[in-house]
């Protein structure tokens, strides 16, 4: 099975050990130099070995050194190394992040490097998310985007057209109710799964009702709105029939075991979960638009690679990140992530063509970006997802839960 799951989870300590090194700026043994890296995440190890390889011998002189750091100790480590130049020279960043660290001084702006990074082979998409006052400051990697996806066998079971681009929530919802089978009282296949998450799940119905989940300047939180309050209870609703799992349900497995183990037979999920479900569902699984409503609407993410302002060895590091942003580079991560170097993603899908997974790349043109708040947008993206997931916990009717929960974000932002 291709490695494809990005996971922001920790990870072993045996797979950081040997990755980590003091050595900063200089490389003692052959007097060359030494960028440092930090990720989060190892599902590229193979990859980044090969780039790394190809980088050091077309560069003599220059070692990239790696360090693997847990999600759960990544962004306190770099609040302490960042302002004392102790870091990593290159480092991966993600929106809400982004938000937090541009302002800071401690991120480098990467405008006069423009010419060698070529960022006329990104969309702009990609690299606004890391554009602080007009400058640009990160190179980008990879995006992800929610696409829904179904079990071929469930619907022809139930004797169901298979979704199309046309589908409308009155479509979504009445296949779900259509694919939920029970034997007596138990439910032995829901409809579909519904979550909670801003970015996997509710975000992207919020959007295509033609609401937004913060203001346009990102200041205050914007869900107590009658598209917004319609959308999370549309959610709720397949809850309360019995057509999707109840959070407990969830919660006590995963979203994406409950699909592949058919007890689902829908999910709007994450496109990079394409491996990962076929390996488990073979030639019934099958990939489709997000339903629309008042437009199409689904949330796209992506990550980017930036440089620390205090690095030591800033021409090395401008050269390590033209690699990163290099078509070679996009090409060696093409069958591990959906890259962001314009066409290099198609070979990502291309062993899944059979599944329809040209509605992947077609669904970026209708996305909206990952919503974070201009403020403390890290510690507020984490806790509306946090409020959102009690609001479907409860499940029942949404009533005035999102107007309190604005009260209590916005106040966050405003810290």
């Amino acid at each position: 099975m291709k490695a494809k799951k990005i996971f922001m989870a920790a990870l072993t300590a045996v797979l950081a050990v040997g990755m980590v090194f003091s050595c900063k700026g200089k490389d003692a043994s052959s007097g060359g130099q030494v960028v440092n890296f930090w990720y989060w995440d190892d599902t590229a190890s193979a990859d980044y070995e090969v780039v790394i390889k190809e980088f050091e011998a077309a560069n003599p002189g220059i070692k990239v050194q790696r360090s693997v750091t847990p999600w759960s100790d990544y962004w306190t480590k770099l609040q302490t190394a960042l302002p004392t130049g102790t870091g990593p020279d290159v480092f991966w960043l993600n929106h809400p992040n982004a938000v937090s660290y541009l302002p800071t001084g401690h991120v480098m702006d990467l405008e006069p490097w423009a010419a060698d990074i070529h960022y006329e082979n990104f969309n702009e998409r990609f690299y606004q998310p890391f554009t602080y006052q007009g400058k640009r400051y990160g190179v980008p990697f990879m995006w992800d985007d929610i696409i829904l996806f179904y079990n071929k066998a469930a619907f022809d079971a139930a004797g169901l057209a298979y979704p199309t681009a046309d589908w409308t929530w009155d479509d979504f919802y009445g296949a779900a109710q259509k694919l939920t089978v029970k034997d007596g009282n138990t439910t032995t296949q829901y409809g579909v799964l519904v979550q909670s998450w801003i970015q996997n799940g509710v975000g992207s119905f919020i959007y295509q009702n033609g609401g937004s989940v913060y203001s346009s300047d990102g200041t205050r939180l914007a869900l107590n709105t009658p598209e917004a309050k319609e959308a999370v209870q549309k959610q709720l609703d397949m809850i309360n029939a019995g057509y999707a799992p109840t959070q407990q349900i969830v919660s006590e497995s995963t979203p994406e075991t409950l699909f592949m183990s058919g007890q689902v037979a829908m999910m709007p999920g994450l496109s990079v979960r394409v491996s990962m479900f076929a390996e488990a569902l073979g030639r019934d699984l099958r990939v489709a638009p997000m339903p629309r409503q008042k437009r199409q609407g689904t949330i796209y993410h992506n990550l980017g690679y930036v440089a620390a302002a205090k690095t030591k060895v800033p021409d090395a590091t401008k050269k390590f990140l033209a690699f990163l942003a290099s078509k070679r580079a996009a090409e060696i991560f093409s069958k591990t992530f959906t890259p962001c170097y314009t066409g290099a993603s198609d070979a990502y899908f291309q062993e899944y063509t059979w599944a329809d997974t040209k509605y992947i790349p077609e669904s970026i043109n209708y996305g909206f970006p990952l919503p974070v708040a201009s403020k403390n947008a890290g510690a507020v993206y984490s806790l509306v997802d946090d409020e959102m997931s009690k609001i479907f916990a409860a499940a029942g009717q949404v009533g005035d839960k999102l107007a309190d929960m604005e009260t209590l974000v916005n106040a966050a932002i405003a810290k």
